[in-house]
């Protein structure tokens, strides 16, 4: 081989080198292995959980007329009355024999009227005979021989056919509580059962319980919450939890907590399309136990990438791993 041939070959062979190296430049770069999953929809409820005690939500108090002792029982705790049904009578005490009112009568007298409706002591027995001011089911009686004072609670009659949970709401939570919310309440004697209320009132004040050492509580705003459908195996005076769904948001989005990332102020994930990382920009919600809610900027079944690598910038190749 001549010279110039030599040099006509060496000149091709450098440049076919340009060519392939320009080439292997210019080849598309390796798609980034990355995990994957995808939004979806589901409906999110937010609740808040307080202790609260079972009680009738029509009941009053029945007081004597006049102060003396219990002669005689007419019915028995538990028993069902009609309005003008004699309960008790009474042994008038002469004036000047009257007893002074004891502390055990003060506390018998608290205990009747406790979960009786404000303003319902009806005062009965002028003649001796304390009768029932309206219908319903005896849950509290004096004994014989009790002294029983006039205008003081000696009874209690109670509508067991409605029942409602005065409920104990703590301060922080009583911004998220509003009438007509929707509640399940459990109670340890119902066993597994779940009953089903809606709150009907919630107390315009707030009380803080002090203790005996002079330390004030938390304070706490009553609600009464009225139990709807059947509602055997509750009892006035059971303990029981009132979880209240104090919002609801249905068919919402939500994607892995792993999938969403935070630059400066803004959220985004990176969704895939075409083979191709995109950086959305997103608002978020809830923080749910394994996922977080989406309010703005994603629909339910899009591709999202978990934890996603520092490197990864919008619009690089992807690929999700196995």
């Amino acid at each position: 081989m001549d010279k110039k041939a030599r040099a006509v070959l060496g000149l091709t062979a450098a440049l076919l080198s340009c060519v392939l190296a320009w080439a292997w430049m210019q080849r598309p770069p390796e798609p980034q292995r990355v995990r994957v999953s995808k939004s979806f929809s589901q409906d999110i409820y937010n609740s808040i959980s307080v202790p609260g005690t079972v009680e009738a939500e029509a009941s009053a108090a029945v007081a004597s007329g006049i102060t003396g002792e219990v002669a005689a029982l007419c019915v028995q705790v538990g028993d069902t009355v009609r309005e003008g049904d004699a309960l008790f009578t009474v042994a008038p005490s002469e004036e000047s024999n009257a007893p002074a009112i004891s502390a055990a009568g003060l506390e018998q007298a608290v205990q009747v009227l406790a979960g009786a409706d404000q303003g319902r002591t009806a005062v009965s027995g002028a003649d001796g005979v304390v009768r029932a001011s309206c219908a319903g089911t005896v849950l509290s009686l004096p004994a014989e021989g009790q002294t029983v004072y006039q205008g003081l609670p000696a009874a209690r009659i109670a509508d067991l056919s409605s029942l409602c949970v005065r409920a104990k709401v703590p301060e922080t939570y009583v911004q998220q509580l509003s009438l007509s919310q929707n509640a399940n309440v459990t109670a340890t004697a119902a066993g597994d059962r779940v009953y089903a209320a809606t709150v009907g009132s919630i107390a315009p004040v707030a009380t803080r319980a002090v203790s005996l050492t002079g330390e004030s509580g938390t304070a706490e705003v009553e609600a009464l919450l009225s139990l709807n459908g059947n509602l055997d195996g509750l009892r006035p005076g059971y303990s029981v939890t009132a979880k209240i769904f104090t919002d609801y948001h249905p068919a919402a989005v939500v994607v892995p907590y792993e999938a969403v990332f935070q630059q400066g102020e803004q959220e985004y994930v990176f969704t895939i399309e075409n083979g191709r990382a995109r950086r959305t920009a997103i608002k978020t919600g809830y923080l749910l136990e394994q996922a977080t809610e989406v309010t703005e900027g994603l629909e339910a079944n899009c591709a999202v990438i978990l934890s996603p690598p520092e490197t990864l910038g919008d619009g690089d190749a992807v690929e999700a791993a196995a």
